[in-house]
């Protein structure tokens, strides 16, 4: 083959080669204006800066290469993970807030709920039967007249009863705690000292009731 044969296959086969190049679609980088390595990850100094390209303009600015440009910093991955798990902590230590206990009052020598007071009751258990989380403790007490064990004995009545009406309404909220107490639990403390008859009785009102509390069963 003369030299001139071997000249015009060198230069085919370049023109050939260019062809090829010039068809290939150019891969679309993830990080325009900024130069990547052959995975497409940014390539960064030793420092941490991100090299830019020729082309590089203030509009291809990223957050994790030029923050004083974008104003939003991004923080490291583990640095993220340590906010978040901060976050959930601090969330979990607060403190789950409910509403107050209810108070139901009980006429003298009676179990029975009172229409005004199931109104009571039905508003309370209408604001809590959402919650998550929580049981309710239900606890009867009695006033200090009369005979002591009757007085407990009444003051279970009271709890079951109230306990009872909490259950028909079908309430999400189970029921902890169903207790009664004597008059050792009594609210009056000694100002009823020296009453008698009808005086004494409506001065011990306070303390026939029953008291209905919510408490925390699980982490919210």
């Amino acid at each position: 083959m003369t030299s001139k044969m071997i000249k015009g296959v060198c230069v085919a086969g370049l023109v050939a080669l260019s062809g090829c190049a010039s068809q290939a679609p150019e891969m679309e980088s993830a990080w325009p204006g900024y130069r990547t390595d052959s995975n497409g990850n940014l390539v960064t100094t030793a420092d941490g800066h991100c090299w830019r390209t020729n082309d590089w303009t203030p509009a291809m600015a990223v957050p994790e290469c030029d923050v004083a440009i974008t104003g939003v910093p991004q923080p490291e991955p583990e640095e993220a993970q340590q906010l978040a798990a901060e976050s959930a902590e601090q969330a979990s230590a607060e403190p789950v807030a409910l509403p107050a206990p209810l108070t139901i009052e009980f006429a003298f020598d009676s179990a029975a709920i009172s229409e005004a007071r199931q109104k009571d009751l039905k508003t309370w258990y209408e604001i809590v039967r959402d919650l998550e989380g929580v049981s309710v403790e239900v606890d009867g007490y009695s006033d200090p007249i009369g005979d002591d064990a009757y007085n407990r004995r009444l003051a279970q009545q009271r709890a079951v009863t109230v306990a009872k009406r909490w259950r028909q309404w079908g309430g999400d909220i189970a029921i902890s705690k169903v207790a009664g107490h004597g008059p050792d639990s009594i609210a009056t403390g000694s100002r009823c000292e020296g009453l008698s008859g009808d005086a004494l009785k409506d001065c011990h009102q306070q303390d026939r009731r029953v008291v209905l509390r919510l408490m925390v069963t699980s982490e919210n």
